[in-house]
């Protein structure tokens, strides 16, 4: 099994995380920086974060993240990104517009416009991708990607929004697989491969 390193930038609940990817017996680390860890190149990266759009951003810079993931991902490298962390895999955000993402996905995050913001709870996805058709996941959002040519599933609140992206081997998830039962237990199982 290939190693899984979460990248710990001091934003979000990495606990349950942690503990939904021991569930599916992976071998598991966490880090600050990139310097902290010998790369072989197989590894599958998790980039969690909840928080402000601006917040991550400056955390990959003061830690070297930016130039690591950048690279990382230019030569193939696996990178799963969670919450937040699938929205700075874009350009950047509403949320901060001077505040840079990894810019890998093309677009943008804008506000959710529905009267009741953020969406908290759970809501059905749709998609005939990854097993995720019909399927319910948990969310926490404010802002959201609403279309991207590398959306693999859509949910629809108040407006329907990208959910789920894939190009390659960098897969984003704007829901919170950890908290999403046995679905993204599933989920988390299948991309770690």
């Amino acid at each position: 099994m290939k190693p899984v390193i979460i990248i710990d930038l001091n934003s979000g609940n990495l606990l349950s995380l942690e503990n939904a990817l021991r569930r599916n017996d992976l071998p598991l680390s966490r880090i600050q920086q990139p310097e902290a860890y010998d790369f072989s190149g197989d590894e599958i990266l998790v980039l969690p974060g909840q928080g402000r759009f601006a917040f991550i951003s400056e955390r990959m810079n003061d830690l070297g993240w930016r130039h690591f993931l950048t690279d990382w991902i230019s030569r193939g490298g696996h990178l799963v990104g969670i919450c937040v962390g699938m929205q700075i895999l874009f350009e950047g955000s509403d949320e901060d517009p001077k505040a840079a993402g990894l810019g890998y996905f093309q677009g943008r995050c804008q506000r959710l416009q529905h009267p009741k913001t953020p969406m908290v709870g759970w809501a059905r996805l749709d998609s005939d991708k990854l097993n995720m058709k019909d399927q319910y996941a948990y969310f926490v959002n404010s802002y959201a990607v609403s279309d991207s040519p590398s959306c693999t599933a859509k949910v629809t609140y108040g407006q329907s929004f990208c959910v789920a992206v894939q190009k390659n081997r960098v897969f984003g998830f704007q829901f919170h697989p950890e908290k999403s039962g046995r679905f993204g237990r599933e989920l988390l199982h299948h991309v770690c491969q």
